[in-house]
Parts: C-alpha cells; sequence; structure tokens
C-alpha cells in the first residue's frame, strides 16, 4: 500500500480548465489520491502553487508546465452559457476549445512529452437535438453548432493517439452544490419558483460530481479501457421531472408554468438551443462495468 501511495506522488497531472468548476473538484479529488497537480493559467507562472501559463494568442505553454507530467485533463472552454451566441461569441467557443486542445497536442507532438494518457472533454451537445431516441456512445454526431463544436473539439485530440492513451468524457448536466445547474436551480427552487422550460418534456442526463471523479481515477489506473464515454447517470429523465426532483430535493415544490420556448428564443437566440433540445444520453460501457455509484435521479441529487 505504501508503495503505491509513494508511486502516485510522483505522478503529475496538467489541468487545462484546472479553475472551473469541474477541473477544481477533480483536481481536489485526485490530490487526495496523492497525485501533484499543476494547473494551466493566463496568470503568470507561480511553480510554488502549480500554477502554470499558457497563452492560446502566442500559442505558448510554460515549459516548465510538462516537467514529469504524465497525465493531462483538457477541460478548457468558454461556457455555453453565457450570451446570445453572434459570430463573435461563436468564434471565441471555438477557440476556447478547439484551438485550446490543438496547442496542448501539438506542443506534446512537437516536444514528444512522455504523456501517458490524455483525457478530452466533450459534451452531450455532441448528438444534437435527438428527441426520444436513444443515445449511446455510438450514435451518430448531430449537425446543429453545438454538435458541431463538440465534433471538432473531440477531432482536434485524435492526432494525441499515437502519443499517449486518449479518452473522450461527454459530459451531461454537471451535478455539484457549488456551482452550475444544482447550486442555481436549488437556490431558486427553495423560493418556490423553479420550473422547466419548453413543454418539459425534453429528455437530458447528469453528469455527478463524484461519477465524474471516480471515472477519471479508474482511467489513469487502468481499471477502464481508454475510449469515449458518455459519463452520465444510469437513467436519462425529462426535464420537469428533473426541476421537481431538485425542489423536492431543496425541501420544496414548483408550481409555476414552464417557461415558453418562445420567450428562450427571442431572449437567447441560437443559445436557447441548450435549453430545449432532448438527448436521451446513456452509456452502455459504464453501465456494463457496474460502474454508477447512483441508480437514479434523485439519490444522486441527495448525495450532493
Amino acid at each position: 500500500m505504501t508503495k503505491r501511495y509513494v508511486c502516485k506522488l510522483m505522478s503529475s497531472i496538467l489541468i487545462s480548465g484546472g479553475t472551473g468548476l469541474i477541473g477544481s473538484e477533480v483536481a481536489a479529488h485526485l490530490t487526495q489520491l496523492g497525485y501533484t497537480i499543476k494547473i494551466l493559467t493566463r496568470r503568470p507562472t507561480d511553480v510554488s502553487q502549480n500554477l502554470y501559463n499558457w497563452d492560446l494568442s502566442k500559442g505558448e505553454i510554460d515549459p516548465k508546465a510538462w516537467e514529469g507530467t504524465e497525465y493531462v485533463i483538457n477541460l478548457a472552454g468558454s461556457s455555453i452559457i453565457g450570451g446570445r451566441w453572434t459570430s463573435k461569441r461563436k468564434k471565441e467557443l471555438i477557440n476556447s476549445r478547439v484551438g485550446a486542445t490543438n496547442l496542448l497536442v501539438e506542443t506534446i507532438k512537437q516536444k514528444n512529452i512522455p504523456v501517458r494518457h490524455f483525457i478530452q472533454a466533450s459534451a452531450m451537445g455532441y448528438y444534437g437535438d435527438s428527441g426520444d431516441q436513444v443515445l449511446t456512445e455510438d450514435s451518430p454526431a448531430g449537425n446543429d453548432f453545438m454538435a458541431k463544436l463538440c465534433v471538432d473539439w473531440e477531432n482536434a485530440a485524435k492526432p494525441i493517439g499515437s502519443n499517449a492513451k486518449l479518452s473522450t468524457l461527454r459530459i451531461g448536466l454537471y451535478l455539484s452544490k457549488k456551482g452550475g445547474v444544482y447550486a442555481t436551480l436549488g437556490k431558486v427552487a427553495k423560493f418556490y419558483i423553479a420550473s422547466a422550460f419548453g413543454n418539459g418534456k425534453m429528455y437530458a442526463n447528469y453528469t455527478h460530481k463524484d461519477e465524474f471523479a471516480k471515472l477519471v481515477e479508474q482511467l489513469f489506473a487502468d481499471k477502464l479501457d481508454p475510449g469515449t464515454y458518455n459519463i452520465v447517470g444510469l437513467n436519462p429523465f425529462r426535464m420537469n421531472d428533473f426541476i421537481d426532483d431538485i425542489a423536492q430535493n431543496e425541501g420544496a415544490k414548483t408550481w409555476l408554468p414552464n417557461m415558453p420556448a418562445f420567450l428562450l428564443k427571442l431572449g437567447l437566440g441560437e443559445m436557447s438551443a441548450t435549453l430545449l433540445h432532448s438527448y436521451r444520453v446513456t452509456s452502455p460501457k459504464l453501465k456494463t462495468a457496474k460502474f454508477h455509484m447512483y441508480q437514479t435521479t434523485k439519490s444522486a441529487l441527495k448525495a450532493l
């Protein structure tokens, strides 16, 4: 046991997007396991804090960031929910994902950095609006902006496959009390004013913070094969039920009518698709591996 712990202390993980919600929580989990965590930041390098500068506009990453690095988790990307998708905003969304991934992959390949495993973030938006169709890791990509963005994001990481193991994690609605969908809707639910959007019958699935961290841990420990995973709960849900479950978890109820789809489209434009599209995403791979920690949405919420 001591030998295993010392080995992990010698293993370093470099995380892009490490100061965000998902990055900070998976970093905390991996730190507890004994890994050394290094974060890429736009701020000046501070080795004492394990912070290393990178500059997308210049195509530069501080060489010190790679010293001893064996694993990479690429979570970089501007928030999808952050205003209307103007042409300028779309370029920012693309560059912060595809551009960042290109820089990481090209640097590793050009400098022949001995990375063992590269984890690439993606999203359930990869599949596009799919109605009631059950989606698996083998389902085809959609053709809307979000789907194309996810495809390009994933494709940017593929060249790393000749240098390191590559795993792509398609993330659902990330569940954490520290931020994201639950932190927002949970606060609203306490005041009995939470409601779904549109008809509320669209499907989605969650990514619980504990299960995300567990998947990264098991991939790095070679307990699961590298590959593409929908890191989502055991069962998808309809949004009306999800809002009800959040309210119940906060000791409240829902009573307001759903926000009409046309108002969202009017106010948010194309970005409203992220709230109105249906993603009935599942993961046969994780189900077969008996991976899931929570069997229902309610139990996942309660665990927060």
